[in-house]
Parts: structure tokens; sequence; C-alpha cells
């Protein structure tokens, strides 16, 4: 049976991989290029990046000059 998914839920393993990656594309806008962020914020991108490490999808840095 496969596992519902709720992306109402405070846990990240029960959002959908979508909602995931766009919350940590999200999070790494605000982090990386507005530079607005708090210490609450790195630790929420971080724990969204290894649900997604989990799941098997790994992100892409990005080298730009």
């Amino acid at each position: 049976m496969a596992k519902k998914y709720n992306n109402k839920s405070n846990k990240f393993a029960d959002w959908t991989t979508a909602k995931l990656k766009a919350e940590a594309k999200s999070y790494h806008s605000s982090i990386y290029e507005v530079e607005c962020y708090g210490v609450r914020d790195m630790i929420i991108l971080e724990s969204i990046l290894k649900e997604l490490a989990r799941r098997g999808i790994m992100p892409h840095d990005e080298l730009v000059f």
C-alpha cells in the first residue's frame, strides 16, 4: 500500500516530494540569494534536504560567474 502524504503535517516525512522540493527552493533562495534568514531557516532547510536524500533525491549546486 502506498504511503499517503499530508502537506499540512508538521513532519517533513509526511510531505509530498513536490512540496519538499518547493520549500527547499524557497528556503535556499531566502538564505543564499536574498540573504534574509535566521538559524531556524538553515535548520529547516537542512532537515528538508535530509528527507529528500532519504527519498533518493539529491540537490545539485550551480556555480555561476
